[in-house]
């Protein structure tokens, strides 16, 4: 498609949103899997799953849509590596599970690497010249930690401290450190929609008093707030009352507020959402055009304040955000729908969002 109709006014009050291809044309979606996606920062593991020295736990990045293999090893010395999980010799994946082993060894053939991806040895290469060389290393990936959570890219656009900055900023204070994952309340959605429609649905509260019948009572609509940042973004829910709220300490923005929840957004689907009982994790993961997984992971630091306030009934929440959604995909493919308008006082977020597709559509990192 033509990319200047992609184009986004910097001023939302004269701006329109994206064009119906961007979420049905076929061809922006693989451009924007290589724009976007090959080029971003996804949550991918918990320095839980690392706590030993001697442990590795191999991920796939974006399973569906990159299934990149990677091996998350951390060595005797305490230093944590992100590594290709991927032999340097026939291309067998080094580890299957999660476990303990020093050095690695690759079960097709035998070569093994220390925890730090370096090369040892191999059976059957005496004779071979002008070897090992640095290929047969295991190849580093960046990857970067924040709090407890870890982070990878296979060719990251920016810095992860960049996209990090303002989140961490704005809510560094919450004791993020102190959750952990509740496996019993974690678990993946799917919908058949474009991954598109699901952020820019998160990114407003704009369709919160008609789309969530029991959340919407919880909340103060007309002091709902968005704060647009560089890479991310974040909203703030003020509660209607005191039913279950945080306490900001003082020399925060929001110290003696009545806060009911932190919406967070890191670009281009990384979802941290905070309550007073913990973390709602939702990593947006595109498997085909009209396919989209929602990873859903659950934090928590505070048992004794779950399903209260804002921070309850999410299951339910999010089944009524995917029935929205999937109304939105079946009226984007519409012969009479080409673009809409944005609400200048509610959708400063999505209007971000688009602008950042935008500029990866037009080439821009």
């Amino acid at each position: 498609m033509d990319n200047r109709p992609t184009d986004i006014d910097p001023d939302i009050r004269l701006a329109s949103t994206l064009p119906a291809e961007v979420y049905t044309d076929p061809a922006v979606f693989e451009r924007l899997r290589e724009t976007v996606f090959a080029r971003s920062w996804q949550l991918v593991a918990d320095e839980g799953d690392l706590a030993e020295s001697g442990k590795h736990h191999p991920v796939t990045l974006l399973p569906g849509l990159l299934d990149e293999p990677l091996l998350f090893t951390r060595d005797e010395s305490d230093g944590l590596h992100c590594l290709s999980n991927v032999c340097t010799h026939r291309a067998a994946l080094i580890c299957d599970q999660a476990g303990h082993a020093d050095p690695l060894q690759c079960r097709y053939h035998g070569r093994r690497f220390g925890l730090d991806g370096r090369f040892l040895s191999m059976p059957g290469f005496e004779q071979a010249k002008n070897f090992p060389r640095a290929e047969d290393n295991l190849a580093e990936v960046p990857f970067a930690a924040w709090r407890r959570l870890l982070f990878a890219s296979v060719d990251p656009a920016l810095p992860f401290e960049t996209l990090i900055a303002d989140l961490d900023a704005r809510l560094g204070w919450l004791p993020i450190e102190s959750a952990r994952l509740d496996t019993s309340r974690s678990h993946d959605y799917e919908l058949d929609a474009n991954w598109i429609l699901w952020c820019d649905n998160f990114l407003e509260g704009f369709h919160i008093p008609f789309v969530h019948p029991s959340l919407a009572p919880k909340l103060d609509f007309d002091s709902y707030e968005t704060e647009v940042q560089a890479w991310s973004s974040v909203q703030v829910g003020i509660a209607s009352g005191d039913d279950d709220i945080f306490d900001p300490p003082p020399g925060t923005p929001d110290h003696g507020r009545r806060i009911a929840g932190y919406y967070a957004w890191l670009y281009p689907g990384t979802v941290l959402n905070f309550y007073p009982w913990g973390i709602s994790v939702n990593l947006v993961q595109p498997l085909a055009l009209d396919r989209t997984r929602i990873r859903y992971l659950t934090y928590v630091w505070d048992e004794t304040r779950l399903e209260r306030g804002a921070g309850a009934g999410l299951h339910e929440v999010e089944l009524q955000d995917q029935d929205i959604v999937a109304s939105a995909w079946r009226g984007v493919r519409s012969r009479h729908y080409r673009r809409g308008r944005y609400s200048p006082q509610h959708e400063a977020c999505v209007h971000h969002f688009h602008r950042l597709l935008s500029q990866a559509l037009r080439g821009g990192s």
